[in-house]
């Protein structure tokens, strides 16, 4: 009995397929072997996963990328035209200039399936602000809307836009600045830090959380009953990275002595009950991270002390803060305060009257 042997199915050809060129090897058959509206299909890598990406041949030598997204209960999404794969060039033709759903991610994803060259890969990296997409040969662009990649030699094939270049520009003059302030900020610690040895305090306990073995003493501060206070200036409290010095430096001056130090504005000020009240909008400088704002404006809510006439100052949330009070006014930081709700921003869930009245309580403190 002769016996015949059976062709192999597509689908076999697909999987037994030896990529030459891309790290999917399925694409590359399709490329290579695929018939005229052919099309492979593969689902988003982790955090992607609702997304499945498609690869259709159009025709000898052009493949079309879609996209569908589905989710629970809400069925399958239309698809979208990603890009076009002309050989083995590919073109990113949908998403804005941006990274974040943008040409960036759709480009990032796909390189997360494979699409990409097994002998010449490229890598993605974030530069502080923004992400690059570095080749084997050290190019390094922002990506842009329209962007194509020759991905058998893993090369750039068009010229980046204005868009791509004035993005990439930003970023590493963002990264400059960055690292100097970063430098800045470690010479300021390192500075603060050997002030604070020479004064008598012990930065390791700190470090730590504990002195001597004892959480008590950290609990009083880490032993700072033996420190020369006037061996170190009170600005030290922002230039320290660690919280328990800063909290050191704060407790020994205090925190009416630290704001008087400091700019600040004035933003409104009333009397309640016969008493002045003052809300400040100070200027918080910090020296001890390198961050892309050397300061921070804070609300506080300056009052008189009843009890020795002395100036107090009492912290308020900014207006800014989802949590915060409705408006930069002393009556709202009080309401604040006194834990009005009426007066407060936030929590959408309840219906409230955006013209409630502060009520003065029975008894100022």
């Amino acid at each position: 009995m002769l016996r015949t042997e059976t062709k192999p199915s597509r689908s076999d050809s697909c999987n037994d397929y030896q990529a030459k060129y891309l790290v999917n090897n399925q694409l590359e058959w399709l490329i290579e072997c695929g018939e005229i509206r052919e099309s492979i299909y593969f689902r988003g890598a982790t955090g992607d996963r609702y997304t499945t990406y498609v690869a259709i041949k159009r025709q000898q030598g052009i493949i079309d990328f879609h996209t569908t997204s589905i989710y629970c209960g809400d069925g399958t999404s239309l698809g979208t035209h990603i890009g076009i794969l002309r050989g083995y060039v590919l073109e990113i033709i949908t998403g804005g200039n941006t990274w974040y759903s943008g040409c960036g991610y759709t480009f990032k994803q796909l390189m997360r399936q494979g699409v990409m060259s097994n002998k010449h890969p490229w890598t993605i990296r974030f530069c502080r602000s923004s992400h690059f997409i570095k080749l084997e040969d050290k190019t390094e662009f922002a990506p842009w809307f329209g962007m194509k990649i020759d991905l058998k030699n893993g090369t750039l094939v068009n010229k980046p836009n204005r868009v791509s270049i004035k993005e990439y520009k930003d970023a590493k003059d963002t990264d400059r600045t960055q690292k100097k302030r970063n430098r800045l900020a470690n010479k300021n610690n390192r500075e603060a830090l050997e002030r604070y040895n020479k004064a008598g305090g012990d930065t390791k306990a700190a470090r730590s959380g504990f002195s001597n073995g004892s959480w008590q003493r950290a609990e009083e501060g880490a032993g700072t009953e033996n420190i020369n206070w006037d061996m170190i200036p009170m600005d030290d409290i922002f230039k320290h990275r660690n919280a328990t010095l800063r909290s050191n430096i704060l407790e020994h001056y205090g925190i009416n002595a630290v704001l008087k130090t400091l700019s600040h504005e004035t933003v409104d000020i009333d009397f309640i009950d016969g008493r002045e009240y003052k809300l400040l909008n100070v200027v918080i400088p910090d020296n001890s991270v390198g961050t892309e704002r050397e300061d921070s404006k804070c609300l506080y809510l300056q009052m008189i002390n009843p009890s020795t006439g002395e100036n107090h100052f009492e912290g308020i949330a900014n207006v800014s803060n989802w949590r915060g009070p409705k408006e930069a006014t002393v009556k709202a930081a009080l309401s604040w305060r006194d834990g009005d709700r009426n007066m407060l921003i936030g929590d959408s869930w309840s219906n409230r009257d955006k013209c409630v009245d502060y009520i003065v309580p029975i008894k100022l403190t």
